[in-house]
């Protein structure tokens, strides 16, 4: 993939989408291998905002028996299968246990059961899945076997558990990156750093976008027959201020959701805690929401969190307070663990969609199903799709889905999609140097890694290069000396000077501590010896 936004304005696209998110990306994919002549923007870079702060776990839905919704539940087995089968370098296989307590609806015999329809409704979710990639039956596991996995205050009530299995993206950043580079090969033309000032509309339908690229200040124009707007939280922005469509109610509700990477709390098992909240979606009542303490790396990735948001999406900010709340939460249901703000390396917080708040409600309502949206028939504007995705694990769907409506829209009969089993781009066992031991190499792998992201994978940032094409930060921060020659490093290769280095260093720096405050958290991290600062940088 290579940067070069005069592409955009050399001749009109079939389709633009607007977004480089998960959903963004599959829809350009898609469209892309349908034949379509596509475009794909987004004003950072890819999978920086909300596709980047998630839990990393591709999941069958075995929640969903509690709301009662069995076509959402095959919908997730099948599309968790698709993930395995087409990147089985970056998606594997990963065991939960939830508690079993009592005799209600947490007991042995309620999840003995559900864990059986589980299976039955999922019968086919090991097609084309081969070894170590296909998912074993769930079963409901001995008290003792259950203590051995489980961290949760009420372990001196647990009877049991239940354990079946779903999946984990390796690294959720270089999955969207993946998908991004095999919309490419297919003949999508992407871009980072481009922003919508404006779409164009003539006669009641979108034939445009007014853009500007960010890095450089020139402002375009981009024509296309058919727009996608994939902007996550900025869906309602898009549609209102750049397509200049005004309506009631917004296109979606926003809930600000976080998830923390901290210190191992839990095994290699992926564990359900009962949290202080309820889930409000749930047809059948069982208690408290659970909380799950994942495995990462060596670490554990803890969440979901979930609170209502009201603000502009580009105000939203995760405060200290907010990572305070959330440390008491897990201490709540995990006391063993005794987390303290010290402990926290790394917050990923995003914006999600929220249904609209019941009479009642204590708690977010998360929006269950994704939505496609055709303006044409509800705001009397052709040309123009807005797609508000739900969840990591169905995107390839809602993309399916967007890519049909696409093809309806321009009059033409759609080709079958291929994008469930056509493998990605980058279909082996993907591996990366993290940067662990806080020790720069100069003629090492990460070096390898830096000048593949700069020069093949659109990496004009050292903040694109640290969270999204490699996995340096992954576990928090790694250290100034790794940052440091980083920054050299694509300084070598994009011919940055001193004070440019420094400006990228302090960028990166920002996003790892953007929520301390005066008397919190702080990270524990080296600074930048003066040696390193004075070291000359390269020119290319």
């Amino acid at each position: 993939m290579k940067r070069d936004p005069t592409k955009l304005a050399e001749r009109a696209f079939d389709l633009l989408v607007i977004g480089a998110g998960i959903n963004g990306a599959c829809v350009a994919r898609d469209a892309a291998m349908r034949g379509l002549a596509v475009a794909v923007i987004d004003r950072g870079d890819f999978v920086s905002s909300t596709s980047f702060n998630s839990l990393r776990i591709v999941h069958g839905g075995l929640r969903y028996l509690q709301h009662l919704d069995f076509g959402r539940m095959r919908q997730s087995i099948r599309e968790r299968s698709c993930w395995l089968r087409i990147a089985p370098g970056l998606v594997r296989c990963l065991p939960f246990m939830a508690p079993t307590i009592g005799r209600g609806m947490r007991s042995r015999a309620a999840f003995r059961a559900a864990l059986r329809i589980n299976d039955w409704v999922g019968f086919d979710r090991n097609r084309g899945l081969e070894g170590d990639r296909r998912i074993p039956s769930g079963r409901v596991i001995s008290r003792a076997e259950a203590l051995e996995r489980y961290p949760g205050r009420d372990a001196d009530r647990i009877t049991g558990g239940a354990l079946w299995y779903d999946a984990q993206m390796i690294s959720s950043e270089r999955l969207v990156v993946e998908v991004m580079r095999s919309a490419v090969d297919a003949g999508a033309v992407a871009v980072n750093y481009v922003a919508v000032e404006s779409l164009v509309v003539a006669a009641d339908r979108v034939t445009g976008a007014r853009v500007r690229d960010v890095l450089s200040g020139e402002a375009f124009e981009i024509g296309t027959r058919v727009v996608v707007n994939a902007a996550g939280p900025a869906v309602d922005s898009l549609v209102r201020e750049a397509a200049g469509i005004r309506r009631p109610n917004p296109v979606v509700r926003l809930s600000k959701a976080m998830n923390i990477l901290t210190r191992r709390i839990a095994g290699e098992t992926a564990v359900g805690v009962p949290g202080r909240h309820c889930d409000p979606n749930a047809k059948i009542k069982h208690g408290a929401r659970l909380l799950f303490v994942t495995p990462w790396r060596d670490l554990s990735l803890v969440g979901t969190t979930h609170a209502a948001y009201e603000g502009r999406p580009a105000e939203f900010r995760v405060s200290e307070t907010d990572v305070a709340e959330f440390v008491d939460e897990i201490n709540y249901a995990v006391p063993a663990a005794r987390l303290t703000l010290h402990d926290v390396r790394f917050v990923y917080a995003g914006l999600l969609p929220m249904a609209d708040p019941k009479p009642g409600d204590a708690d977010v309502r998360l929006l269950l199903h994704h939505r496609v949206i055709d303006h044409r028939r509800q705001d009397a504007v052709g040309g123009l799709i807005s797609l508000v995705g739900v969840k990591f694990t169905t995107a390839r769907l809602a993309a399916e889905q967007v890519v049909d409506l696409a093809f309806a829209m321009l009059g033409r009969p759609s080709p079958p999609c291929r994008t469930a089993d056509a493998p990605l781009t980058c279909c082996d066992e993907v591996k990366f140097y993290d940067g662990r031991g806080g020790r720069w190499d100069d003629s090492g792998t990460l070096k390898e890694e830096v000048r593949r992201a700069v020069g093949d994978e659109m990496a004009v940032k050292l903040s694109d290069v640290v969270f999204r094409r490699t996995d340096a930060g992954s576990r928090g921060h790694p250290g100034g000396e790794v940052l440091g020659g980083m920054g050299l490093a694509m300084a070598a290769e994009l011919g940055w000077d001193a004070q440019r280095v420094d400006r990228e260093l302090a960028e990166v720096e920002a996003v790892f501590g953007h929520w301390k405050g005066d008397s919190g958290y702080r990270i524990d991290s080296a600074e930048r010896s003066k040696s390193e600062r004075s070291r000359p940088v390269s020119q290319s």
